[in-house]
Formats: C-alpha cells, structure tokens, sequence
C-alpha cells in the first residue's frame, strides 16, 4: 500500500474534506462498524483511490476525524474564557462553562456517543479521549491557581480532577441516559455546588 500523502493544492483539500464529512455523516447515522470504505467514497462522490491516497484504512480516518471533533468540542467549552476576569471567576462565569459543557454534547450526539463507548475496547481512541480530558483538567487547574487567593482548596490538581468529572458525569448522564428534570435546574444547581464548595460565600461576589 503506498504511503498516505497531505494535500496541498486546492483541489486535493477539498477531496480530503469531503471524505471526512461524508465519513462523519455516515459515521454518525449508521454507526461506525456500521460504515464501510465504500460507502463513505461514494457519498463523498470520489474514487475508491482517493480515498487510499490520504488514509490507510477506516480507522485512520475515524481517528483523525475524532481528534478534530475533540478539539472543536475544547474550543466550545473555552469560547468565552477571554471575557471572563481571570482572577475573579465568578458565579456566572462558571455557569457559562457548564452550559457550554451541555451544548457541546448536541453537536453530534450520536457520533460522540459511538466514539465514547468504544474507549472500552478501543485502545487508540481512549488514547485520544484521555489526552483531551487531561487538557480540560489542565485548563481548570490553570483556573484554580490563578484564584487559588480566594479558594478553599487543599489539593488544586485532585480539585481540578475532581471538578471535571462531576460536570462531564451530570452532562453525560442528561444527555445519553435521561434526566427527571430540566436541563436548565441540574446546570444551576451544580453551578452553585461546584461555585460555593471553592469559593465561600464571604469571599464570593
């Protein structure tokens, strides 16, 4: 098999991009193992050797694919740290972050829930998930030690680990399982359990 290449004119990138969205839409209706090489070429309207010019096989593509996925979701749970005060996170602000949390599990729910299951099974893709959630929690950390003045924290990198699990456990079970209320009372509430824990209320604006 020959080498996969990096496409560098206009045209070769656009043959590429349409490979990796006609994937992803198969991907997320069919289900992963549910799609096959061939489909995907023939919705993406190109020859079966264009396809082999950029990856190796499925796989290649599927993991590339969820690199990128992961990260656009990064982006969107971070789009508006630049507006909040560093040094003073407020209430609000944390509430921001776990909204953005819960509209990131709506972009492609059922991609994101194929992806997710496969860690179990899949050693490359935990890989990929691990290195993102080491990210997010890195991201907090970088939050607790910029307020850490104002916080009652003994332990910042277990707080920060801490922190990231409840929030993706809430979301994750809402969205995929099912919640007995609204979305709009479980991201209240955890705002304030998450806002008050750390910041006591003598301290908190």
């Amino acid at each position: 098999m020959t080498a996969t290449r990096i496409p560098r004119q206009p045209r070769s990138k656009n043959t590429k991009t349409r490979i990796t969205k006609a994937a992803f839409t198969l991907f997320s209706q069919k289900g992963i193992h549910g799609t096959n090489t061939k489909e995907i070429t023939e919705k993406a309207g190109v020859a079966t050797g264009s396809f082999y010019a950029y990856y190796k096989n499925k796989k290649q593509l599927l993991l590339e694919i969820l690199e990128d996925f992961l990260n656009n979701t990064y982006l969107l749970i971070w789009k508006d740290l630049h507006k909040y005060d560093i040094r003073n996170i407020s209430l609000d602000d944390v509430k921001s972050i776990i909204e953005n949390v819960f509209l990131a599990y709506d972009v492609a729910p059922q991609f994101l829930s194929q992806t997710h299951a496969l860690r179990y099974s899949d050693p490359e893709i935990n890989r990929i998930y691990e290195r993102e959630r080491q990210r997010e929690v890195d991201q907090i950390l970088k939050l607790i030690e910029t307020n850490r003045d104002r916080l009652t924290i003994n332990d910042p990198f277990a707080a920060a680990i801490i922190l990231h699990n409840a929030v993706e456990h809430v979301a994750h079970t809402a969205k995929f399982i099912g919640s007995e209320i609204e979305e709009s009372r479980l991201i209240n509430e955890l705002s304030n359990i998450i806002y008050y824990y750390f910041v006591p209320r003598n301290n908190s604006k």
